[in-house]
């Protein structure tokens, strides 16, 4: 379980800083490219971008006490701008719920629906743990779509996070 509030900061400045180079690197696309069904767990970039976002939406709510019963959807989510808006107030939401965190609020419960309904409990810190996790996960499903399209996807390892924002 993840116990420092620094380690957390962290974790989160890097995330955001991987969702947005991420994004740039989808920028080139055509919208035929952006949105063409080419596999992977959601199909193309657009899907693979707006699950990662989508399921940032929901932890998100669930930190607020709210249980989805679905991923988001709407005409917003269509274009890669409309999306990158929509991140961004989830991204600033979290950055302002972690704001209010305590190292002791880290191991307090998380109490939350999955879509089925089926109910959860998780530690709050291992449940922050997870969403980072999963969005190295499909920023890699991502990089992977961008090659296969013979695009250049951008490295967001966390070592060139760490050089970019300290020069040697």
């Amino acid at each position: 379980m993840l116990t420092s509030l620094e380690s957390l900061a962290t974790l989160y400045a890097f995330n955001r800083w991987a969702n947005a180079k991420a994004l740039e690197s989808v920028e080139a696309l055509t919208r035929d490219e952006y949105e063409r069904s080419i596999g992977g767990s959601f199909g193309s970039v657009r899907g693979t971008l707006v699950h990662l976002y989508g399921a940032d939406w929901v932890w998100l709510e669930r930190l607020h006490g709210r249980s989805p019963r679905a991923m988001p959807e709407g005409g917003e989510l269509e274009t890669l701008e409309g999306l990158r808006a929509k991140w961004r107030e989830v991204e600033d939401g979290r950055e302002a719920f972690l704001a209010t965190l305590t190292a002791e609020r880290l191991s307090e419960p998380l109490v939350y629906s999955g879509f089925d309904g089926k109910a959860f409990t998780r530690r709050l810190g291992d449940a922050l743990f997870h969403m980072a996790n999963h969005g190295t996960y499909h920023r890699g499903q991502v990089a992977t779509l961008l090659r296969q399209l013979g695009r250049t996807a951008a490295s967001t390892d966390y070592t060139r996070w760490l050089d970019a924002r300290t020069p040697v």
